[in-house]
């Protein structure tokens, strides 16, 4: 049986002007090929054949996720309403969103109110509380119509943040940045994925909320202990070893996937050895305990520190400011 090619519509969080989208993408890709069809503001258009069940629960970098059904003139709302197929008996509800560049263009709450008098003329049930099918407008440069599959659960990241857990760290990477990093990293949700600098577990965590085989090492005996503490408090599991990152062979496997925000050298130990040793050391081992195929996926704070052009091919890189003083560089490399 043939997959179904749905168009599927994420509302992006907008805090970066690529990593939403790169996610978005990289999460359809998973079971099939995922093509961007349309983008408009904080808004992007897939054509996919994966299956929403299978990939709305990683999602981190998005408000919504709904089945794309139109992009049209703002103007032909009310006649696209008039036409579309709503089963019979059911109650709708119709959210409309102006893109910040168009406030005061468009008027949000008249544009609902005149889909739903079109909606009401047609004897449909309005009920915005508990509505069974929900149907959301975002304008931008068009008008955009989804049905919403579902809203993203973004608080459930910031319930992880390190200091609610047992163990943590000022410098530990936000929980919503780690899954980012896996989703851009990983290429199935059941990969066997490694953070050889696990630290307080934040990496290791959200792979493990995705269901995937977690593997995590660290050089120091403190934070092996304090991510399997993190870990145990949310009733996750992770493989963990006291290992220096040279010695990641030890684990027995290659892996499918390596995941990591490294010592930066600066309240971080990096056991008196420079960043550039450091790091040099580290691609060589990841090249070598990676599948062929495999991929790589790190934070650096200056891109100069890594030298990754023998090992690795660049598959995405993108600054992200973390706050004023502090720049993440993200990296997805492939191994060669």
């Amino acid at each position: 049986m043939l997959a179904q090619t749905m168009r599927y519509m994420f509302e992006l969080s907008g805090e970066h002007p690529d990593l939403p989208v790169w996610e978005a993408q990289a999460l359809l890709s998973y079971s099939g090929e995922a093509k961007l069809i349309d983008r408009d503001y904080n808004l992007a258009v897939f054509s996919s054949d994966a299956k929403a069940k299978d990939f709305k629960d990683c999602i981190a970098l998005s408000h919504f996720l709904n089945e794309h059904l139109a992009s049209i003139d703002p103007s032909e709302l009310p006649s696209f309403f008039e036409r579309l197929e709503i089963p019979r008996g059911k109650s709708v509800a119709v959210r409309v969103k102006i893109a910040e560049p168009q406030k005061g263009k468009y008027d949000p709450v008249g544009t609902a109110k005149e889909i739903g008098a079109v909606l009401s003329e047609r004897g449909i049930g309005i009920d915005l509380e508990n509505p069974d099918i929900r149907y959301r407008v975002i304008v931008g440069e068009n008008a955009h119509v989804g049905r919403e599959i579902a809203e993203i659960d973004r608080t459930q990241y910031e319930k992880r943040k390190n200091r609610l857990l047992p163990f943590s760290s000022p410098i530990s990477i936000h929980p919503r940045l780690a899954r980012t990093l896996i989703n851009l990293t990983a290429k199935s949700d059941d990969c066997r994925i490694l953070d050889p600098f696990c630290g307080t577990g934040t990496l290791l965590i959200e792979a493990a909320m995705m269901g995937m085989n977690v593997f995590g090492s660290d050089i120091s005996e403190k934070m092996v202990a304090g991510s399997g503490a993190n870990l145990a408090k949310l009733g996750l599991k992770a493989k963990i070893k006291q290992l220096d990152v040279g010695d990641i062979s030890k684990f027995g496997i290659k892996f499918d996937a390596i995941v990591t925000d490294p010592p930066y050298g600066r309240s971080s130990s990096t056991n008196k050895e420079s960043i550039q040793g450091l790091y040099s050391r580290a691609i060589e081992c990841f090249a070598k305990n990676l599948v062929d195929g495999g991929r790589l996926g790190i934070i650096v704070p200056d891109l100069k520190t890594l030298d990754y052009r023998d090992e690795f091919r660049i598959v995405k890189q993108t600054a992200f400011r973390a706050h004023r003083s502090l720049v993440r560089n993200f990296m997805i490399l492939e191994k060669r």
